[in-house]
């Protein structure tokens, strides 16, 4: 019976009782614990912020760099754009003048021919021939007209050295000097240019008394 009493006393031994030491000590402990976790939030806050930080920056790095590029690259295309327009222009440019000074040494080739045939027709009479010649003398005169050629008007006209050649000066009694007199050369116009000069005599004024 002793010995169960015994055996009793061994398990049932009670925890000893809190102290205002323990108590204080605990709660040290724990607030501890709750410092060192809130430290490695602030930690863990801190390095995101810093990690966001650093990749804004480098986004913005990227992005200016990007930007940079996309400005470079329009610049070099409208540089490109330009020197296209440039070239574009010069070769209309180059293919106008080309047409132009064909076209000015054809119809200038021409002229002579109109020549003898204003002379022919000055000696035509009325017979078939003549009638002909006549006829072939208009279509060409029509030919230069449907493309701009004009016979400069000079006779009675002033003397204009930008229309008007003069071969000779002679006194006139009707004919204020300097007025064109007599055209040994028709002039003629291409558009407003001149596409041959009139070969023309000038008068010189009235003739000196006596003479």
């Amino acid at each position: 019976m002793e010995n169960d009493n015994l055996q009793e006393n061994d398990i049932g031994v009670a925890a000893p009782d809190a102290t205002p030491e323990t108590d204080t000590a605990a709660k040290e402990a724990e607030a501890a614990v709750k410092e060192a976790a809130a430290e490695e939030e602030c930690i863990a806050k801190a390095a995101e912020e810093a990690a966001a930080g650093e990749a804004a920056a480098t986004a913005a790095k990227d992005a200016a760099a990007l930007e940079a590029e996309l400005a470079a690259e329009k610049d070099r295309n409208v540089r490109l754009y330009a020197d296209f327009e440039n070239f574009r222009r010069r070769m209309e440019r180059e293919r106008l003048e080309t047409w132009g000074r064909a076209e000015h040494d054809i119809l200038s080739g021409l002229l002579p021919v109109v020549d003898n045939f204003d002379r022919a027709i000055g000696q035509a009479g009325d017979d078939p021939f003549s009638a002909g010649v006549k006829m072939v003398h208009a279509a060409l005169i029509d030919f230069l007209k449907k493309r701009g050629v004009e016979s400069i008007d000079s006779i009675g006209k002033p003397f204009d050295p930008a229309f008007h050649e003069a071969v000779a000066y002679q006194p006139s009694p009707d004919a204020a000097e300097g007025t064109v007199i007599y055209e040994t050369r028709k002039g003629y116009l291409l558009g407003e240019s001149v596409l041959r000069p009139a070969s023309v005599i000038v008068s010189s004024g009235a003739p000196a008394a006596g003479k």
